[in-house]
C-alpha cells in the first residue's frame, strides 16, 4: 500500500517538475522559480533508489562529480573566486541529474501526456488572455506580442525554443498515427491551435528554427507521405514569411552581406588587441569607421550579439583550451569583449552571463571537452537509422537552443542532453556494443 502511494506521488511530482521546467522557467518571481520544482521528486525518488543502497548515489552522481573537478581544478588555475551562484549552479545540476536519470524510464513513457496537457493548458489560457486583455496580433521580428505582455515567455524567441520541438513532435507523431481515439482528436485539435497561435508569434528564431528542424526530420522521415507534404509545406511558410517581412530578413538572409562586409573591414584595420583597447584614441579609425557605418553597415544588434559570442568562445578556446568552467562563461566575456570590434558599444551588455547560444557556452566554458558534448548530437542523428518521435522532440530542444541559448537550467536544455547521453550510451545499447566490437576484434 506504501508502495503504490510512493510511486503514484513519485509520478504526480515528476509530471510538475517537468511540466515546470521545461515550459515555465521565463515565469520568475524575485525569491522563488517555478523551474526549480524539477528537484521535487528527488524526496521520492530517494526511497526507490537509495534506501536500501546509499551508496548507489555516489555512483549516480559521477557526471556531475567531474563537472565540479573540472571547475574546481580550471578555478584554481586561473584564480577564479567561487561564489554562492556556482555551489548552488552545481547543487542544482546533481539534483535534476539524479532526478531525471533515475526517472528516465518514467519520464519517457509519459512525456508525450505532459506535452499534450502543456498543448492543452497554454492554448486555453492563451487565448483567455488574448481576448480579455485587448490584445492585438503583433507580427514582428523585433518587439513581439510576447515581449509586449510578458505572457510565460518574455520574447518570442524564448516562446520559439519551446515551441518548435512540440510542433515536430506533433506533426511526427499524428504523421505516424493510424487510427485516431477520441484523447488523440481532442490533442490533434488543440495542436493545431497552438501551431496557429506560434506562428501568428513569430520571430526569427522560430522561423529558421522550424525551417532546420523540420529538415533534419524530414532527411530521416521523407517515406512518410503525410508528414512529407506537412514539412515541405511549413518550411516553404517559413522561408516566405522570413523575405517576406523586411524585420525578419535584416535578422537573417539579409545580414549576410553586412556580416561579409564588416568582417572585411575588420581585416583591412588588422589591429592587435592591445590597439583594439586603445582604438578609440586612433583618430584615423574612427573616421573610417564612421564613413563605413554611414554608408554601408546595416547588421543588426542580435546578429552581431550571436557574432561576438562567436569570437569570444573562438578566443577563449585558444587561451583556454580546456574551459572556462561550469558557468563561467561570463569570465571569458569580461576577459575578450573589450578585444573585439562592435559596431555599437552597447552589445557589451548583451548575453553576458550564457553567450547567444548554447554552443558558445559549452565551447567556452569546457574547451575541448564542450566540443565531444556537442558532438553527441550529430553522433546520435547520423547513427541511428530509425530515430522515435520523442527522440526527435528531444534533437529539437537542444538544436534550438544552440541556434538561441539561453543557459542549461532554462528550456529544458539539461533535460534534453541527459535523456539523450542515456539514449545513446545506456538505452540504445551502445557501452555493450563497443565492447563487443572490441572483444571481435581480439
Amino acid at each position: 500500500m506504501f508502495k503504490n502511494l510512493c510511486v503514484k506521488a513519485n509520478l504526480i511530482l515528476i509530471y510538475i517538475g517537468i511540466f515546470a521546467f521545461l515550459f515555465l522557467w521565463d515565469v520568475k518571481g524575485e525569491v522563488f522559480e517555478l523551474r526549480y520544482l524539477i528537484i521535487l521528486p528527488i524526496f521520492t525518488s530517494s526511497l526507490f533508489f537509495y534506501a536500501e543502497n546509499l551508496n548507489r548515489i555516489i555512483k549516480d552522481l559521477l557526471f556531475p562529480t567531474l563537472i565540479f573537478l573540472h571547475l574546481f581544478i580550471i578555478g584554481s588555475y586561473f584564480g577564479y573566486d567561487f561564489v554562492k551562484r556556482d555551489y548552488f549552479g552545481l547543487i542544482y545540476l546533481a539534483l535534476i541529474f539524479l532526478v531525471i536519470k533515475n526517472n528516465k524510464d518514467i519520464i519517457f513513457t509519459n512525456l508525450h501526456k505532459i506535452l499534450s496537457y502543456f498543448v492543452i493548458f497554454f492554448t486555453v489560457f492563451y487565448i483567455i488572455f488574448f481576448l480579455y486583455s485587448g490584445s492585438n496580433i503583433v507580427l514582428s521580428c523585433y518587439n513581439g506580442w510576447f515581449f509586449r505582455t510578458k505572457f510565460f515567455f518574455l520574447e518570442n524567441s524564448h516562446f520559439a525554443i519551446i515551441a518548435v520541438p512540440i510542433i515536430n513532435y506533433f506533426s511526427l507523431y499524428f504523421s505516424e498515427l493510424e487510427n485516431l481515439d477520441k484523447k488523440n482528436a481532442i490533442t490533434l485539435f488543440f495542436s493545431i491551435i497552438f501551431l496557429l497561435i506560434s506562428y501568428s508569434n513569430f520571430s526569427t528564431t522560430f522561423l529558421i528554427g522550424m525551417g532546420l528542424s523540420q529538415l533534419m526530420i524530414l532527411f530521416k522521415k521523407n517515406s512518410n507521405a503525410r508528414f512529407f507534404f506537412f514539412s515541405i509545406y511549413i518550411i516553404i511558410v517559413c522561408l516566405v514569411t522570413l523575405f517576406g517581412y523586411e524585420q525578419c530578413t535584416e535578422r537573417s538572409f539579409g545580414a549576410l552581406k553586412p556580416i561579409k562586409e564588416f568582417h572585411t573591414f575588420k581585416k583591412k584595420q588588422n589591429f592587435s588587441e592591445l590597439e583594439i583597447l586603445n582604438k578609440d584614441k586612433n583618430e584615423q579609425y574612427n573616421e573610417e569607421f564612421y564613413e563605413f557605418k554611414l554608408k554601408k553597415m546595416n547588421i543588426s544588434m542580435s546578429v552581431e550579439t550571436f557574432l561576438v559570442s562567436l569570437e569570444i568562445t573562438k578566443k577563449s578556446l585558444t587561451e583556454k583550451p580546456f574551459g572556462a568552467g561550469f558557468n563561467k562563461y561570463y569570465i571569458s566575456h569580461n576577459d575578450f569583449i573589450n578585444k573585439i570590434l562592435l559596431t555599437d558599444p552597447d552589445i557589451k551588455k548583451n548575453n553576458i552571463m550564457d553567450g547567444s547560444t548554447n554552443i558558445s557556452k559549452l565551447i567556452t566554458e569546457f574547451g575541448i571537452f564542450g566540443l565531444l558534448i556537442i558532438s553527441l548530437v550529430p553522433f546520435f542523428y547520423f547513427r541511428n537509422k530509425n530515430i522515435k518521435t520523442i527522440e526527435f522532440f528531444l534533437l529539437s530542444l537542444i538544436s534550438m537552443q544552440f541556434l538561441r541559448g539561453v543557459g542549461y537550467f532554462n528550456g529544458g536544455f539539461l533535460f534534453a542532453y541527459i535523456l539523450l547521453f542515456y539514449r545513446t550510451i545506456y538505452l540504445d545499447n551502445l557501452k555493450f556494443k563497443l565492447v563487443q566490437s572490441w572483444q571481435n576484434k581480439k
